[in-house]
């Protein structure tokens, strides 16, 4: 990640978008909550691609869609406050296998640099919900060569002994596509925790896998390795009623 500490490179497209920080983006501190940063990043992220001409219009038509399948995001200070601006700039990388790269620098209104952030996604046919080969559906897509992925495939390994919540999916939960919108997962990580033993032990990175979809009604398993938001803990969420493992998630606490 530390490549991304550095100006995006010019040659590549690139947007930038000023969010203003409402009452409703905030958590308990009065700061940027992460889950309001995980929607402002892929907000950015959609509007990069339709300006580039591979967005959510272009591929309706084709009865296609972009599907998030990881997130990586890394704080270097602390996140804006309540009616503050949180800029975010993102650029497309490129293809690696199936997915296709995009990274993200998040600074203050002073043009701080305060995190930094990567997303890898997959094209699916939006009937058959089945992934897509991307140099099939675009004529290029490859704004660099050998483009680095920095989103860890994660794994099941090992044993998850805690069971911290069983979540049943609400209908606030669900997006235009009828299944959990990306981000509310990670409210559903944050929500195990008090906000005292988040003040104590502050989020530093997130990494996200995003295996299966889920929808309303769906009864969801939460598991860690570890019983408290202490260091390197390991999630993983799965659907009780075919237990299909539908996230896995790895995040730093301070």
């Amino acid at each position: 990640m530390n490549r991304l500490t550095h100006p995006f490179p010019n040659d590549i497209p690139q947007l930038s978008t000023s969010n203003f920080v409402s009452w409703h983006n905030v958590d308990f501190s009065g700061n940027l909550s992460v889950y309001s940063l995980f929607n402002f990043a892929q907000e950015t992220a959609w509007k990069h691609a339709e300006e580039l001409g591979f967005g959510f219009k272009e591929l309706g038509t084709k009865k296609l869609a972009w599907v998030l399948f990881g997130m990586r995001i890394k704080m270097l200070s602390n996140l804006p406050k309540w009616q503050e601006t949180v800029i975010i700039q993102t650029q497309p990388k490129g293809i690696s296998g199936m997915f296709a790269n995009r990274d993200y620098r998040i600074l203050n209104a002073d043009n701080q640099l305060i995190a930094v952030g990567s997303s890898n996604w997959v094209v699916i046919e939006t009937e058959t919900r089945r992934p897509q080969r991307l140099d099939q559906i675009f004529e290029s897509l490859r704004f660099v060569e050998n483009s680095e992925n920095l989103i860890t495939r994660l794994k099941p390994e090992g044993e998850f002994p805690y069971l911290l919540s069983t979540y049943t999916v609400k209908t606030s939960d669900i997006d235009y596509y009828g299944h959990v919108n990306n981000a509310k997962y990670i409210s559903w990580i944050t929500d195990l925790y008090t906000p005292q033993q988040i003040i104590d032990n502050p989020l530093e990175e997130i990494m996200v896998n995003f295996l299966q979809e889920s929808r309303f009604g769906d009864k969801v398993l939460i598991l860690s390795d570890k019983d408290e938001n202490k260091g390197k803990v390991r999630y993983i969420m799965q659907r009780k009623s075919d237990e299909k493992i539908i996230l896995l998630a790895e995040l730093d606490w301070k």
